[in-house]
């Protein structure tokens, strides 16, 4: 049975590390209750987020949150950092807010996971700002109208994967500055909406929609040269739309729509 706290406050705050690469800052997470506000600071290298370590489990298990109308906000400054975050909410109560940023980084890695097979998280907020060169943010959401954004601004070889499962889910990515970035979507989402801004030169961009009865809509505005961009809209009865402004030189760009 899930344990009811009100209002619980963790505060954290990982020194700094005297020696680049030296030693990591981590941070272990194994959280359950609800209205809690969970924030998180570490600026050094190899800053880590992560769960509780066990037994036959790596570095790569996920922190746990558990409840509902909980506020989570991570934020790492430095290189090779590592977030690995698991949300789990009730789909009629509160909703939750997750907030990560990383800057001045390379080779960053962050995975968010809202909700699971078994259990939907609906109604809450995502959003991912990176600044810096090769990292990458890897969303996935499982529940109804939950709000995904992902902003890469600065920065070269950076990815951004959102994939999410739902009715109505928004998800928006931009990248502003820098080149050879790559981001995709995965919205199996009946009423579902993307958007994807990109100020920038040889940037992949991918996006799929499954609207089913209520059709799936997709923007995306494009400047820059060399751009490659691939959108795919699937539906059985509602309308897909999609709606492109591109400027910019040598670049390629794919639609596929299909509705049945």
């Amino acid at each position: 049975m899930k344990t009811r706290l009100a209002k619980i406050t963790i505060m954290m705050l990982a020194v700094l590390s005297t020696t680049p690469w030296a030693a990591d800052n981590s941070i272990y997470i194994d959280q359950a209750g609800d209205n809690a506000i969970v924030a998180i600071s570490q600026d050094g290298a190899g800053n880590v987020v992560r769960g509780l370590p066990g037994v036959g489990t790596s570095s790569t298990t996920p922190a746990k949150i558990y409840g509902d109308g909980n506020q989570v906000s991570v934020s790492q400054v430095g290189s090779g950092n590592t977030l690995r975050l698991g949300i789990q909410t009730d789909t009629s109560v509160a909703a939750s807010t997750v907030n990560y940023s990383v800057s001045n980084s390379m080779n960053s890695s962050a995975t968010i996971q809202l909700g699971s097979n078994t259990t939907n998280s609906s109604g809450n907020n995502i959003g991912v700002t990176q600044s810096g060169n090769a990292s990458s943010a890897d969303i996935k959401s499982i529940g109804a109208s939950n709000t995904i954004t992902v902003n890469t601004a600065g920065g070269a070889n950076n990815s951004a994967t959102i994939g999410a499962l739902g009715d109505n889910i928004t998800a928006t990515l931009a990248i502003t500055g820098g080149g050879g970035n790559t981001v995709s979507m995965d919205l199996q989402s009946p009423g579902g909406t993307s958007a994807v801004t990109i100020a920038g030169a040889t940037n992949t961009v991918t996006v799929a929609q499954s609207g089913g009865v209520n059709g799936a809509q997709s923007t995306l505005n494009i400047t820059g040269s060399g751009n490659t961009v691939g959108v795919t809209q699937q539906g059985t009865a509602g309308d897909n739309i999609a709606n492109l402004k591109i400027a910019g030189s040598g670049g390629s760009m794919t639609i596929n729509q299909n509705n049945h």
